[in-house]
């Protein structure tokens, strides 16, 4: 029974609350992984509006430096050697002016290089001899539109084995000719990646057709973006967006973590190849799910405090049965004298009725509160302090004395007669109300008898209890009358 009542309510409770903790999780988590997606499907079109942007600032910046003095005496210059010096010159000063980061950047860019009006270099930043004469109109198709349009653009390039991005600026003349220009060139380098990834909130990473060019991920993580990317079922999207498709978001388990990411062409990257990749821990961003834990933490202590209280409750039930059961197992083994004492609001009016049942097959004469004793046959009688107090009280040892002659004659019949004509005047006063009394035997009636003699003997410290047969209203009773 204690098993029932305690696995019972904890089984519910258990089914309840794990089951609103599965689903919550769920709910959850597929709620923040479709908010991920759409995130991160968001933040890609504003990373490529902000390299938009960069890149107009760049070109802004070159613009700027073109048509400064130092570029300026580049193309007035006489000779070739004089020539070469001062783009060397200008090109070293462009370069210190683009690393003061109120111009966005701390770093100084990886090439700055004076171009001549056929698009060849002139001189480049760091070493005066390096991509000397170098013809860049056929890698850049946007050096050809700026000393076309005599205008400032910006893209991506593919220049040795580095991914640049890059500003140029047209140079002109004092008559507004176009005589060369002006390229400035960071490199896509994983520090850059770092520093947009920090301001995007997502990991980033450059890829060409080639794999990861740069990322700010670790090591392990860019291994297995690369296979992921370039493997099925991904391949297709990464080709896409390297030929300036668009793409959506993706989902991929990486190891033992899922991640969620977007694949998108750079942005003025015609001709380059060059894409970028937006990446996402799915664990970290579906973190907030996790709050469905208190559920399952609650579920678990609510069990604890079920158990406890359900096992106090079921101690609280069970003993007292038990302590029925085993009293009860005693009076049906002849101990008539065993009552039940289980006072419990639960069991205690049972435990009274049962114990006012075993007074009556018993014979015994009980009380209640209000003075009122139970008689062999079931009926009551009022036995109050009046009823005492009118008999003659003997404290000592001697002749009976009262002043009721029924007393004193009750009191001085002998016993075995007293008993007999009892049981005489009884049998004759329930047949007189019509009623069977061919069940009730003489020796069970007067063993009953004495047993509630004995007791209220005891109970009220007389010397004598007899009893005497009335008849009220049709019903037999048996008034007990104290003698001391």
């Amino acid at each position: 029974m204690r098993l029932k009542l305690i696995s019972g309510n904890l089984v519910i409770l258990l089914l309840v609350g794990l089951g609103a903790y599965l689903v919550v999780r769920t709910q959850l988590h597929r709620e923040l992984s479709r908010q991920l997606e759409n995130r991160i499907g968001d933040d890609s079109e504003l990373f490529g509006r902000s390299w938009r942007a960069e890149g107009a600032r760049l070109a802004e910046g070159a613009s700027n430096r073109a048509s400064s003095q130092e570029v300026q005496t580049v193309f007035t210059a006489s000779g070739e050697a004089n020539r070469r010096r001062r783009a060397f010159e200008a090109a070293q000063d462009v370069s210190k002016w683009f690393q003061n980061p109120v111009r966005g950047r701390s770093e100084r860019p990886h090439i700055v290089a004076v171009i001549d009006e056929t698009g060849r270099v002139i001189a480049r930043d760091t070493d005066p001899n390096r991509m000397f004469g170098e013809p860049l109109l056929g890698q850049l198709p946007l050096l050809r539109q700026v000393l076309k349009r005599g205008s400032a653009r910006f893209g991506v390039w593919r220049h040795e084995d580095k991914l640049l991005q890059v500003g140029i600026a047209a140079a002109r003349n004092e008559q507004g000719g176009v005589v060369g220009a002006l390229l400035v060139a960071y490199d896509l380098s994983n520090g850059f990646a770092q520093r947009e990834a920090a301001l995007i909130g997502h990991e980033l990473l450059f890829i060409t057709q080639d794999g990861v060019y740069s990322t700010s991920t670790a090591v392990d993580v860019r291994d297995r973006v690369e296979s992921a990317l370039f493997e099925a079922p991904l391949d297709s999207g990464t080709f896409a967006a390297l030929d300036g498709k668009p793409t959506l978001p993706w989902t991929a388990r990486l190891g033992r973590r899922d991640y969620t990411g977007a694949t998108a062409a750079l942005p003025m990257s015609r001709g380059a190849q060059a894409a970028y990749v937006l990446l996402a821990s799915n664990d970290k961003h579906t973190a907030l799910a996790s709050i469905a834990n208190v559920i399952l933490w609650l579920t678990l202590l609510g069990a604890l405090v079920v158990a406890i209280y359900g096992y106090i409750i079921a101690n609280n039930i069970m003993e007292p049965i038990e302590q029925m059961e085993d009293d009860l197992l005693a009076v049906i083994n002849g101990r008539g004298d065993v009552r039940l004492e289980v006072e419990t609001a639960e069991l205690g009016g049972l435990s009274y009725r049962v114990n006012q049942l075993i007074n009556l097959l018993t014979g015994v004469a009980e009380e209640d509160d209000e003075g009122r004793a139970v008689t062999s046959s079931g009926g009551w009688e009022a036995v109050s302090n009046s009823d005492l107090e009118s008999s003659t009280r003997a404290s000592a040892p001697g002749p009976l004395q009262t002043e009721d002659p029924e007393l004193v004659a009750l009191a001085a019949i002998p016993e075995s007669q007293y008993y007999a004509q009892l049981f005489a005047d009884y049998v004759a006063a329930k047949q007189s109300v019509g009623e069977d009394v061919s069940n009730v035997p003489e020796q069970r009636f007067i063993e009953r008898i004495k047993g509630n003699a004995d007791h209220l003997r005891k109970k009220h410290g007389a010397q004598m209890v007899r009893f005497k047969v009335e008849t009220i209203g049709g019903q037999v009773n048996l008034k007990p009358l104290v003698i001391d």
